[in-house]
């Protein structure tokens, strides 16, 4: 209150308004400064980053933004050099590139197909987590009938450790790109249980079980991802004849493919454990040698 007994008057919305208005602008600004004058034109710069063959001159209170680097330039004196080397074959020089520029202002539009496995590696590795989603975004949109198969190498779908089971999706799971990897194996399975049967089913030719497109995406498949795809109840072929048929047909196509592989696989068409109905069963068992013959002389 007033010494005349009336209320203050309440701040103005316009004020506040314009001081908002005034913050968004100096951010603004001050992200184009450093962008501009720190990373183009590499300006009062005190650390040298080499990678692969490129040479950046930069500043240690940017890089710090990203905890691996951070981690790395932590001991090292003004005027010194970093140098980037990596384990991980997927990130490239073009990507590294794109996860120090993000570290100034924002890359995410240098993302492209071509190039958003390596962004994702080199992000994931930065503690990039935009970039990573984004790069991410890209490579999961990717997944084709085409590339499945360097999908399933590349992000490491294999048996599990003990032999008793599917790796895919498990909770948890901490691999090379963390969470991205266990996403990106549940997408690859999405893709091969419902996509890419979703996109033969639209097309007139045939039924799914009969279609040499689906053959052709199972037959290379990793034995207990092939297993678990053919087994499953998301895979829409729903009468157990046809599917009977279908994984024939394959496992006859792989061992074809495998030549003198170890193990022998076989289909079975048998009563459900609750004795419900059919279902089709995928095994695999050492391939029996042949009994040694011994000579004996009389």
């Amino acid at each position: 209150m007033s010494a005349t007994g009336t209320a203050s008057p309440a701040p103005s919305t316009a004020v506040t308004s314009h001081a908002a208005d005034s913050k968004t602008s100096f951010a603004s600004s001050l992200q184009e400064y450093v962008f501009n004058t720190g990373f183009c034109g590499q300006q009062y710069a005190d650390i040298q980053v080499v990678f692969f063959n490129t040479s950046l001159k930069l500043h240690r209170l940017i890089l710090a933004r990203s905890p691996y680097l951070a981690h790395l330039i932590l001991s090292l004196m003004p005027g010194s050099t970093l140098q980037l080397a990596f384990t991980d074959e997927n990130i490239t020089e073009e990507a590294v590139y794109i996860a120090l520029q993000h570290l100034y202002s924002p890359a995410l539009e240098l993302v492209n197909a071509g190039n958003a496995r390596a962004v994702l590696a080199a992000a994931h590795l930065f503690g990039e987590p935009d970039l990573a989603d984004v790069a991410y975004a890209a490579v999961s949109s990717a997944i084709s009938a085409a590339n499945v198969g360097e999908y399933i190498q590349w992000v490491g779908i294999s048996p599990t450790a003990n032999g008793n089971g599917f790796a895919l999706g498990t909770t948890g799971y901490d691999g090379e790109y963390g969470d991205y990897s266990a996403r990106l194996r549940r997408d690859v399975l999405e893709f091969l249980l419902r996509t890419l049967p979703g996109e033969i089913n639209a097309a007139p030719q045939g039924t799914l079980a009969t279609d040499p497109r689906l053959l052709a995406a199972y037959v290379p498949l990793p034995f207990e991802l092939f297993k678990q795809c053919v087994e499953s109840p998301d895979l829409p072929i729903p009468f157990m004849q046809d599917r009977f048929s279908f994984a024939k047909r394959a496992t006859a196509a792989r061992k074809k493919a495998a030549g003198t592989a170890q193990f022998e696989e076989s289909v079975v068409l048998a009563l459900k454990d609750d004795g419900d109905g059919m279902a089709v069963h995928i095994t695999r068992k050492p391939k029996r040698g042949r009994a040694a013959l011994w000579k004996v002389e009389g």
